[in-house]
């Protein structure tokens, strides 16, 4: 039988961020963290875009930027980053996630238990459901949203909504 991680979710605060981008510069495709500003690679528009993402999301779901953003941490390691974004123009009360992981973390079971551990969490921010998006050539997206509950469509555009009633 396989154990799973000890899986954790950690605030990010100025010196988690600052692991985290370690982390994304090390074992993630910079497209897979980050919006494509400025070019390829980790650039400077990149990299301000990454620290001014996660202090806004520092606030939380009820701060200005409606988002949360925690470190997935496996074991005593952090692993990736996963988030939650509200959306206020829901018929109820719904909020967006995505999640990265560095490579050396997947398909480990880690991405699963720490989606479970975010639906936790909005299901205490009286979320009634989370949606998320990812390419329909996302195979392991799709498995790792389809076994935590999601309801799975297939747009003309590419990508697959998935969405978790809570």
């Amino acid at each position: 039988m396989k154990s799973s991680p000890e899986v954790t979710l950690h605030d990010v605060d100025d010196a988690m961020a600052d692991q985290l981008l370690e982390l994304a510069k090390r074992d993630a495709s910079p497209d897979e963290v980050a919006p494509p500003l400025g070019g390829p690679g980790w650039n400077l528009e990149r990299t301000a875009w990454f620290f001014g993402y996660h202090h806004a999301a520092a606030a939380g779901l009820d701060g200005p930027a409606g988002e949360k953003s925690w470190a997935v941490f496996s074991g005593s390691e952090p692993a990736g980053s996963i988030r939650l974004k509200r959306d206020a123009g829901a018929d109820v009360p719904t909020a967006e996630t995505g999640i990265w992981l560095g490579r050396s973390f997947r398909s480990r079971g880690i991405g699963a238990a720490a989606l479970d551990l975010v639906l936790a969490e909005a299901r205490r921010a009286g979320l009634r459901r989370v949606t998320a998006r990812t390419l329909a050539a996302n195979g392991s997206a799709q498995r790792l949203l389809a076994s935590a509950g999601a309801a799975l469509a297939h747009d003309d555009d590419g990508t697959v909504l998935a969405v978790v009633e809570l």
